[in-house]
């Protein structure tokens, strides 16, 4: 039995990168990076959908572009926007590991836990309701 989540989006973003180093250098990785809140309990889960899933091409647009050191990559953007969206997911897998995050105001750098939940089969249920289902 898959493991459903049921809940409303409050970000939701393609991100993207080209590995640097190790055997795969250079290559391209996307997913789409969502963070849904479960409604009636409070918490977060940062969500991803991989790039290779069939629903990915449905929600993000692929075009060709350069990035920051005149690279040729591929650029993604969402079709819709989702915030505020109820929407069901199918959860894959769960991992945790660590994440180094950057306050912009003063540069300051520090690690954090973050559990990732890579799903599938995202349903938009509409514009969220004040509701707890």
């Amino acid at each position: 039995m898959a493991l459903v989540l049921t809940g409303v989006i409050n970000g939701i973003r393609p991100v993207g990168g080209v590995i640097e180093a190790g055997s795969r250098a250079g290559e391209q990785w996307h997913f789409l990076s969502i963070e849904i809140t479960d409604p009636r309990y409070g918490r977060v889960y940062s969500c991803q959908l991989r790039s290779n899933d069939r629903q990915y091409k449905e929600l993000v647009d692929i075009k060709p572009g350069k990035d920051d050191k005149g690279r040729d990559v591929e650029i993604h953007t969402l079709k819709k926007e989702l915030a505020d969206h109820k929407v069901k997911v199918t959860f894959v897998s769960q991992s945790a590991g660590e994440r180094e995050i950057e306050d912009k105001s003063t540069g300051e750098k520090r690690t954090i836990l973050q559990v990732r939940t890579q799903v599938t089969n995202l349903r938009d249920l509409g514009l969220s309701e004040d509701d707890d289902e």
